[in-house]
């Protein structure tokens, strides 16, 4: 575990994804209830201090940026897929049998319990039922439903 991971863990949090771009590093952080605005308040003030200690980045400065995934957060591990079992999702692929890229819409079915080397299985627009493998998926992302 890094110094970040840690420094967000100390805040009963995890680390999501930490990306670095155009000058702005970007930390979003979960929290089994919910993120709250102290819990980003206090990662952002402490993760400045660690990263300007570590003298992380361009001598020019960046932009530090702390967020929660949002209502259409983005699938990254495993275990996501496994807790929004039965939410409506939008996933980018690739298609194993043509290699070309593919994106569908659907409720969120999987891992199959038939065959554990299906990561989960989507029921796209047409109703069809869809198994894919973690290792095929570029994008999984909630929908937003109002």
């Amino acid at each position: 575990m890094g110094p970040l991971e840690r420094l967000v863990a100390s805040h009963s949090c995890e680390l999501l994804d930490a990306s670095f771009r155009g000058g702005s590093l970007r930390l979003v952080i979960d929290h089994p209830d919910g993120v709250t605005h102290d819990h980003c308040a206090g990662v952002s003030r402490e993760a400045s201090v660690l990263l300007d200690a570590e003298d992380f980045g361009p001598t020019s400065g960046y932009l530090l940026e702390v967020s929660s995934p949002g209502l259409d957060r983005e699938l990254y591990a495993a275990r996501d897929y496994e807790r929004f079992r039965g939410h409506r999702v939008k996933v980018t692929f690739t298609d194993r049998a043509t290699g070309n890229r593919r994106t569908v819409r659907g409720l969120l079915e999987g891992p199959s319990a038939e065959n554990p080397a299906v990561a989960l299985i989507l029921e796209d627009d047409t109703g069809d039922t869809l198994p894919l493998t973690i290792d095929s998926i570029h994008k999984a992302r909630l929908l937003v439903e109002l």
